[in-house]
């Protein structure tokens, strides 16, 4: 399985899944009516001047400003039911992107209902690379009640075949290179995978525990029901393995994308080795969803333009390097812009939404041989002089990929808002990176899973942020002559150190 293949599939973690939530009485729902045309159903938890909550299905709560709304009608839906209110029929298409910001390739989620109450979650996403095509399917069935039934998955590797002429993705001739196929059937307590690839067929079984599920299964779960999942136990077909998966579907943040403020839903999903969100709008409308954290980002689109829009679409980049390119930052999400022209030796993020910010700095007047503590009490020093309204209240050390760090903290206030810090102390090369977060006080636990994103992905060597080239892009590099496909440029989705 190629690199990327792998990386798609590490953001999975196991604990047994929670019960179904119970019915809500069959009491007919709440209507919120928008002005964009949509329309919400659910039970209003809250309404003031400005300002209504509706909570949706099992539990997912959005909060909409009355700007938006063209009426509110109490009891003026249908009456809930478990299964249709938890997974609603979609059929999404998306544009996929590198951490660029070029687009890559696209994505199609869906979800089908049957009549006897089973659904079916698919996933099918393309991503070109020079002449080389990836094609993934996944799929899972699950009953009325939640319980998973089945699942499968298929990947393929291909390319054209020589001399036929260039159509669109859709259409063109390929030659198959590589392909495997998993399906996973629940037999009683047995769980029956069955392997299909160039070597021949193979067979296992694993013991069906109670609360296992599948990851379309689970996350489709903790979108549709808010649920925190800390330790969902998961038979992923992908690693054909039992994972572990932890998912949370109710946070709530401000953001603001494409420009736009507003209020999203975020749900993330967590493994030992990554974390991904998607970002849902106040109709429960996908924005922006994570495949691989910032590295490969899906981007809404439809099924008439999504393979046009794959060809030369591009959202901003998602790593930003210093003038130099001796380090720089992944930008945790389009919350956080970039400011520009920043001398060499300096790298930083500003959210508006929340007037926090992110500095990188490069510190060139300590002598090489200085020690760790001697350069964190300069720092410390330093940063008194910059920030007089924050006082140094707390210093420990930590570990930075394989070195070890200073971490200040520091709080104080600006104005009537309080205001908290953090201050890295980081050697490089003979000299030290000073790392700043800062946010006010009441938005801090919403940015610390930024905040700590960008802690441990801050890279810290010129390779990094011009990784070399691997699998079939680096075989195009070591052969000029080969043919490739224009006008497309190579692409190298590199994901960002989770540890």
């Amino acid at each position: 399985m190629n690199a990327l293949l792998l990386l798609l599939c590490c953001c999975q973690d196991p604990t047994p899944q929670p019960p179904v939530p119970a019915a809500q009485d069959a009491v007919p729902r709440d209507v919120v009516e928008l002005k964009n045309g949509d329309r919400l159903e659910g039970r209003i938890t809250a309404q003031v001047d400005g300002y209504v909550e509706l909570q949706l299905g099992a539990g997912a709560v959005i909060g909409v400003s009355m700007a938006q709304v063209v009426a509110v009608r109490r009891g003026a839906g249908s009456a809930p039911d478990a299964v249709a209110a938890a997974l609603a029929p979609a059929d999404d298409w998306f544009v996929l992107h590198d951490a660029r910001g070029a687009a890559v390739g696209w994505l199609h989620a869906a979800v089908t209902n049957a009549t006897d109450g089973t659904f079916t979650i698919s996933e099918e996403y393309e991503f070109h690379d020079g002449q080389r095509r990836y094609q993934v399917t996944s799929l899972c069935v699950a009953d009325a009640a939640w319980s998973p039934r089945s699942c499968y998955f298929r990947e393929r590797k291909s390319e054209p075949v020589l001399g036929m002429a260039a159509v669109l993705p859709t259409g063109q001739a390929d030659r198959i290179g590589d392909e495997r196929i998993v399906e996973a059937v629940c037999h009683g307590d047995r769980l029956q995978v069955t392997r299909l690839d160039r070597s021949g067929r193979r067979e296992r079984e694993f013991e069906l525990q109670a609360g296992i599920s599948f990851p379309l299964l689970a996350r489709a779960r903790a979108r549709a029901t808010g649920e925190a999942m800390p330790a969902a136990r998961l038979f992923d077909p992908a690693t054909e393995e039992l994972v572990v998966r932890s998912f949370d579907g109710a946070r709530l943040r401000r953001v603001t994308l494409g420009g736009e403020a507003m209020q999203v839903t975020e749900l993330v999903e967590c493994s030992a080795v990554g974390r991904n969100s998607e970002w849902l709008d106040a109709s429960m409308h996908t924005v922006r969803r994570e495949l691989a954290g910032p590295a490969l980002v899906a981007m809404p689109s439809n099924r008439d333009s999504v393979q046009f829009a794959a060809q030369g679409a591009t959202i901003p980049s998602a790593i930003v390097a210093e003038a130099g390119g001796t380090f720089g930052l992944w930008v945790p999400n389009p919350a956080w812009q970039v400011r520009d022209g920043l001398p060499a030796g300096q790298v930083a993020l500003v959210c508006e939404a929340h007037a926090a910010s992110v500095g990188l700095t490069r510190l060139d007047h300590l002598e090489a041989a200085t020690p760790l503590d001697t350069a964190a009490d300069a720092v410390a020093n330093w940063f008194r002089l910059l920030h007089p309204d924050l006082t140094i209240d707390g210093r420990d050390t930590a570990t930075l990929r394989d070195r070890t760090i200073v971490r200040l903290r520091a709080s104080g206030r600006a104005g009537a808002t309080r205001v908290l810090a953090t201050v890295d102390v980081i050697p490089q090369h003979g000299h030290f990176l000073v790392l700043v977060c800062r946010a006010p006080a009441a938005a801090w636990d919403e940015l610390a899973a930024d905040f700590e994103f960008l802690q441990r992905s801050v890279e810290l060597e010129p390779q990094a942020l011009a990784p070399t080239l691997q699998g079939p892009v680096a075989e195009r590099q070591a052969s000029p002559t080969a043919p490739r496909a224009a006008p497309r440029r190579d692409v190298v989705v590199r994901i960002p150190d989770g540890g």
